[in-house]
């Protein structure tokens, strides 16, 4: 098979759809980076896996799955040829696991170092990591590499247990993950990401938030992606329903929550282990904490004032700029500020309320 029909057939496999192959264009998407949003090539190098785990079009015992390999001198040239016609901007390289994660992790990597070291390429490469490999492979992954991930699928070793049982978080993923976190902290500019399965191993709302807020705290990672489980077919969870993309939309608010503003999962709002999907998790956290409410916005402080729904990070730091000017007595003082209408319900300007929820108009 020619390269380039390869590198378009497993672009397709990456996105996890295996019927047809596609137009080159539909495998480059948009991606958040470090530098901002940048069409990506996002691939593999090979469909080939041993694992087999539960979910994965991949997997092992899955008869279905076009296997196939393209070796780094193919992969990197490919690339190479979108990056001149201005296509593509990066690369997100993946792989299934063969013969051995190390194995898999020296072809990941001799790609990354094709593209530096042969063509002078110096944008931006994400790779992902194989779990198992050595300290010295993760090593050159991190060199060569602007971001790094390595999935843990599940919140905890008995979840991912249940899905994946040839994976281990406690003796595998997560000893890795630290490594890599240690390493990075020689690199300003580098991040390092991991991303879990929302609705296919049981898990809740709190297991998950409680796994982020580790991760954010005890390994730094940059970011936690959540990844709605949908069926595919041949495999054992074929026939279980696809899990609601609103339930991963709130787990995201729920986790900037953490990450981003202060709040600890055990702050969130869960019922029997989940979060509410009918309202935003800082309006129902603060429905919760009733008592805390209305802020006055002249005195309030900005751990506070983050808290408040409707506040995000830039409208609290232009709210305490705006009233070192002078008190913020009427909401016209407030001219100007996103979801305002919002946070008026929840704050007093020189002690009134100007918002519509009657339980604060006592």
């Amino acid at each position: 098979m020619e390269p380039q029909r390869k590198l378009r057939l497993l672009s397709k496999l990456a996105k996890f759809e295996c019927e047809k192959e596609p137009d080159l264009e539909g495998c480059i998407y948009k991606a958040s980076t470090p530098m901002g949003k940048k069409p990506i090539l996002k691939t593999m190098l090979s469909t080939y896996c041993d694992k087999n785990c539960d979910y994965c079009v991949f997997r092992r015992d899955r008869d279905n799955t076009p296997r196939l390999f393209i070796n780094p001198e193919d992969m990197a040239k490919g690339f190479m040829e979108l990056y001149r016609k201005g296509r593509v901007r990066g690369l997100f390289l993946s792989s299934g696991i063969f013969i051995h994660p190390e194995v898999t992790m020296e072809k990941l990597i001799d790609t990354a170092s094709i593209l530096r070291k042969r063509y002078g390429y110096k944008g931006y490469i994400h790779l992902k990591l194989m779990p198992g490999v050595s300290l010295q492979t993760l090593e050159e992954a991190v060199k060569l590499a602007d971001r790094i991930s390595m999935n843990i699928e599940a919140p905890n070793e008995d979840r991912l247990k249940r899905i994946a049982k040839g994976k281990s978080l406690r003796n595998e993923i997560i000893p890795k993950i630290a490594q890599v976190s240690r390493l990075l902290e020689n690199y300003e500019s580098k991040s390092h990401i991991t991303q879990v399965m929302v609705g296919v191993s049981g898990e809740t709302d709190e297991e998950l938030l409680r796994s982020s807020e580790y991760l954010y705290r005890k390994l730094r990672l940059n970011r936690v992606y959540y990844s709605a489980f949908f069926p595919v077919k041949d495999t054992p969870l074929e026939n279980r329903p696809p899990e609601s993309k609103r339930r991963e939309h709130r787990l995201y608010q729920a986790d900037f929550l953490i990450r981003d503003y202060g709040f600890s999962w055990k702050e969130l709002p869960f019922e029997n282990g989940k979060l509410p999907e009918d309202r935003d998790p800082k309006e129902a956290w603060a429905e919760r904490n009733i008592h805390l409410f209305p802020v006055e916005l002249n005195r309030a402080d900005y751990e506070l004032l983050i808290k408040v729904p409707g506040i995000g990070i830039e409208t609290a730091r232009e709210i305490i700029r705006r009233r070192l000017k002078g008190a913020l007595k009427t909401p016209e003082d407030l001219k100007g500020i996103r979801n305002l209408k919002k946070i008026l319900n929840y704050v007093t300007l020189m002690g009134r309320y100007y918002g519509d929820i009657l339980v604060y108009k006592v």
